[in-house]
Parts: structure tokens; C-alpha cells; sequence
């Protein structure tokens, strides 16, 4: 009996049965094509497809950074071959990955490994990713993807918990090695220039910067201090009091009224009577 560490691979289409159901001969020329697919980048990433039963997949790598990278090339393939298909009726893969000792019995392999690798995949999303934490320990240092730490889980047939962690479906492995099925994916690679043209670009800005801006403080004008002048109040006109009038009119003499008979002068002589009057005092 021949013995060995791997890392193992399962995978299987989520909803299978259903799509086969609604259109079943459509759903069996798209499961040899991804298959295809499946074994192009296995083997590209130096693993070993070991069995495959209708949908599903097994593969071991004598890498575990090289299972897991193989892992999300395909998942990155086939979601941009689904994208030419309505939500109901993409085939999207669900893939679980272990390392473990597993028996190699010509040609297959058997053991707690295949059967833990077969349970993670149960716990994927459709068109995710799950590993256990002996798969977590081993790549979560080599290659910068988003782990997520969903917890133990007690699997079918499995006596011990097993520790998963979810590898996002739009991750992507850090590696520039890594071998592309889709020419998508490269195409969205940005142009970068050479590293002379970048300095001499920098450069560039810079004298200009350093022309620029001192020149831009020399032209503002200096902010002037305006002071706030208070307006004094309006002085209340003063209101005089009315001045007493003064008759300024000469006195008018009283004169007596005139006499015109018997009438007596007066000290001051008055006009009475000029003939007949003076003669009658004298008589």
C-alpha cells in the first residue's frame, strides 16, 4: 500500500440536476467543455486529474500553493464563459481543497483527504471556494487572497470537525506565473511605461511646480487690514424752552375822553371848551 501527502482537489457543478432536467443535451455539451477546461489548467499547474464521475472532479498537486492557484484560474475561466448565459442557466462549479496522507491505489487515490476535500466542496458557494485550515496553513502566507474564517463544521463521515476558511470567487492569486485559459483576463492588464520615461515624467512636473508656485504667491496681493470704524450717534438736537415775550411796544398815554361841554381841565389841560368854559370858573 503506497502512501503519500497531496493536495486534493474536488469539485462538482452546483444545480446540476435541475439544468439537466431543463435542457439536457445543452447541459451535456457545456460540462465536456468546462471539464475540458478543469483538465487544461490542472495539468497546466502540474497536478493529476485521478477521477471523474458525471459532474464532478477529483485532482491531487504535490503543491498545495499550486492547487489552490489551479483552483481559482478556473473558477476566474468559467465565470467569464457564464457570463453568455442567463442567472438559471450558468454551470457554476463549487470546489473544495485539503492536504492530507491519502493512499495511492494504482492510480487512485483513497483516504480521509478525498473524502474531506469532497465535503468542503459541499460548503462552497456556487462558484466559490473552500479549504481547510491544514490547506490555510500552508498557502495563507505565499499567495494574497481573501480568506474568510467561517468556523469548524462537523462533516458527513468525518469524526472530527473540520476547520474551513472561504477563499472569495473574485480572488486572484498574487503570482504573475500563473497560466490563463481566457484571454479576458489578460487583455485587462494596463500598459505600464518604462521606468527612464516615469523619472523623466516626474522630473518634469517637479521644475514645474517649483516655478509655479512661488510665482502664484508672489501675484496674490497682500491681504489688506480693514478696522472696523463705529459711527458715533447722532446728537439729539437739545430742545430750548420757549423764552417769555417781552412787549417791547412803547406805553401808550391814556388820554380822557374829550369834553365837548362843562368839562373841568384837567392839571395836564385838556381840551375842553375854549371860550365859554374858562368863563364860566371865573364867574
Amino acid at each position: 500500500m503506497k502512501r503519500k501527502i497531496a493536495a486534493i482537489l474536488a469539485a462538482d457543478v452546483a444545480g446540476y440536476s435541475r439544468l439537466v432536467a431543463e435542457d439536457e443535451e445543452q447541459t451535456l455539451t457545456r460540462l465536456r467543455a468546462y471539464q475540458a477546461v478543469f483538465a487544461d489548467v490542472i495539468s497546466h499547474a502540474g497536478g493529476r486529474v485521478f477521477k471523474t464521475a458525471g459532474d464532478s472532479v477529483l485532482a491531487e498537486f504535490p503543491s498545495a500553493v499550486d492547487a489552490l492557484r489551479c483552483a481559482i484560474n478556473v473558477q476566474e475561466t468559467l465565470r467569464v464563459r457564464n457570463q453568455a448565459y442567463p442567472m438559471s442557466r450558468q454551470m457554476a462549479y463549487r470546489i473544495g481543497l485539503t492536504i492530507g496522507d491519502v493512499v495511492d491505489q494504482d492510480g487512485d487515490l483513497l483516504g480521509d483527504g478525498v473524502n474531506i476535500a469532497a465535503r468542503l466542496e459541499s460548503l462552497a458557494q456556487p462558484g466559490g471556494i473552500c479549504i481547510s485550515k491544514a490547506m490555510h496553513d500552508a498557502v495563507s502566507s505565499k499567495l494574497s487572497v481573501k480568506y474568510i474564517d467561517m468556523g469548524s463544521h462537523q462533516v458527513k463521515n468525518i469524526p472530527i470537525p473540520v476547520h474551513v476558511f472561504s477563499v472569495t470567487p473574485d480572488a486572484r492569486p498574487a503570482s504573475t506565473g500563473d497560466h490563463e485559459i481566457d484571454s479576458q483576463p489578460a487583455n485587462r492588464a494596463s500598459w505600464q511605461p518604462p521606468l527612464a520615461v516615469s523619472a523623466l515624467a516626474v522630473a518634469i512636473i517637479s521644475a514645474a511646480l517649483a516655478y509655479t508656485v512661488p510665482q502664484l504667491f508672489k501675484a496674490q496681493p497682500k491681504p489688506t487690514t480693514t478696522t472696523a470704524v463705529t459711527a458715533a450717534p447722532a446728537p439729539v438736537p437739545a430742545i430750548k424752552a420757549p423764552s417769555p415775550t417781552v412787549d417791547t411796544a412803547p406805553p401808550q398815554r391814556h388820554r380822557p375822553p374829550r369834553c365837548t361841554s362843562g368839562c373841568v381841565p384837567t392839571q395836564e389841560g385838556s381840551h375842553g371848551s375854549t371860550g365859554s368854559a374858562s368863563a364860566s370858573v371865573i364867574g
